[in-house]
């Protein structure tokens, strides 16, 4: 589904623990900050939601996950979650135990954003939580663009984007013309198009586009 950018929708919480008592306090807290959440008692109930209704990892907004659950641990879930869409604009943080630390430290490395370790006061767990959401925020919208990018890169034809891809490279209509055995004029006409479709002016400005939408030339 493209995210819009026209407009942010509101941040919220999903949180998955089988603590029944951690998840009922968590609700009481958000609620009284008007912070829209959805609650899970495992990884198993979290993936049938996200089966049932896909947009619920949209965003903008945050995934709290307990590390220790019987069905899927929360290092399994936030594994899967990763497979589903690995530039998720949700960003995953941990709630765990004492023992759990260096264990999650580690899984820092591999995407998470931060851990939150038990017991926590409800202070904490609200300041983290504004942090969080200005992560996501800004994660929605690098989203967004690259999936906006994407659709305008989608609507030229076979040979205007290997013109795009040489422009790219910064190879002038000439070398272009005589890589891909075209006349010069054919290659301005084919960067014209490119322009017009990918609502740019110039190659710097494509290039400042295709960078920020982090987009790579595809391998041969």
């Amino acid at each position: 589904m493209n995210l819009p950018l026209n407009g942010l929708p509101p941040p919220y919480v999903i949180a998955v623990d089988d603590d029944a008592g951690m998840l009922k306090s968590m609700e009481f807290l958000l609620k009284a900050e008007r912070i829209d959440s959805y609650f899970f008692s495992g990884g198993l109930a979290f993936f049938d939601a996200i089966k049932a209704k896909p947009e619920l990892l949209n965003g903008p907004g945050c995934i709290l996950l307990d590390v220790r659950m019987p069905d899927m641990n929360g290092l399994e879930v936030f594994d899967k979650l990763i497979a589903i869409d690995p530039n998720l604009a949700m960003p995953v943080i941990f709630i765990t135990g004492h023992g759990d630390v260096a264990l999650v430290t580690k899984v820092l490395k591999q995407g998470a954003v931060d851990f939150i370790t038990k017991p926590y006061s409800a202070e904490d767990l609200l300041l983290r939580l504004h942090e969080y959401f200005d992560n996501s925020r800004s994660r929605y919208i690098r989203k967004a663009n690259m999936q906006s990018v994407e659709q305008r890169i989608q609507q030229l034809t076979e040979r205007e984007f290997f013109v795009m891809e040489h422009l790219f490279e910064g190879l002038s209509n000439k070398d272009i013309a005589e890589i891909l055995g075209n006349s010069v004029r054919t290659i301005e006409l084919r960067r014209a198009a490119i322009y017009d479709k990918l609502q740019v002016k110039s190659v710097v400005e494509l290039a400042r586009l295709l960078e920020n939408a982090e987009w790579k030339k595809k391998p041969l």
